[in-house]
């Protein structure tokens, strides 16, 4: 399996290789970014990111970390019929190619574009790395290229690493054909060992139209699999249904 990764959300951090938690809502002032759903109809999307990093590659390689693929994530969902968007980095998608698209290949599942590297379009950024204002448009079209010779799929939707953005950044996108898609319930399963920490905490903030970010990538969010089928069967009990992001966003 070839191993290639980004050097954005870590190598900004002096030889750190874990990914630093996200907050509870984004903290962006950027226009045009879509955070959730129409509050009248009681759907929800659930979303998982899949981060890579050079600094997550060195960990693969070395050894210290076995896989950021979090197989679990996608044996719930296949299990419970539960429908999901993946954004996927365009470097995970070269280390995963096979199961980028298998993702891609599902009905129950859409992929989406979550840069090539996860560098911080923004700073400060949780300690992501800089990326040179030059360097943006090539960072998601180079994400494009690599998803789409993964899973011949062309992604719709842009997520910004860590949801920071300028306006400058979101216009990037559009002009590329992209529509801005961030969250507003932050799971909490970054570097969250606890499931039930993570149900409870998207329990508590999911309302109709809401849209979830959780990991697929494993290592680093390490229980997302365990709490996801006490998420879902949380979300129907409050009358909510998981649907893909084009279902719920209606385009």
């Amino acid at each position: 399996m070839k191993f290639l990764l980004p050097a954005a959300l870590l190598s900004g951090l002096a030889g750190a290789t874990t990914l630093p938690a996200l907050p509870p809502v984004p903290s962006l002032n950027a226009a045009g970014i879509v955070t959730h759903g129409p509050r009248t109809v009681r759907q929800v999307a659930l979303t998982f990111d899949g981060d890579m990093t050079a600094g997550m590659e060195s960990e693969l390689r070395s050894g210290k970390v076995k896989s950021f693929y979090n197989e679990s994530v996608v044996a719930v969902l296949k299990k419970t019929n539960t429908p999901a968007t993946f954004f996927l980095t365009g470097m995970w998608a070269q280390v995963y190619p096979q199961a980028a698209k298998e993702l891609a290949t599902n009905p129950l599942f859409e992929v989406e574009n979550h840069s090539y590297d996860h560098p911080g379009f923004s700073q400060p950024c949780y300690g992501l790395a800089r990326i040179a204002t030059g360097a943006k448009l090539a960072n998601m079209l180079q994400a494009q290229r690599a998803i789409h010779l993964a899973t011949g799929v062309t992604p719709k939707y842009f997520r910004f690493p860590g949801g920071c953005a300028e306006n400058g950044d979101v216009q990037l996108a559009e002009k590329v054909g992209m529509t801005v898609v961030h969250w507003d319930v932050v799971g909490g399963d970054v570097n969250q060992p606890n499931p039930q920490k993570i149900v409870s905490q998207t329990l508590a903030r999911v309302q109709a139209g809401s849209i979830i970010v959780l990991h697929v990538s494993g290592g680093h969010a390490p229980a997302t699999g365990e709490a996801l089928g006490e998420i879902i069967a949380g979300l129907k009990k409050k009358g909510l249904t998981p649907v893909t992001l084009k279902t719920l966003l209606g385009k």
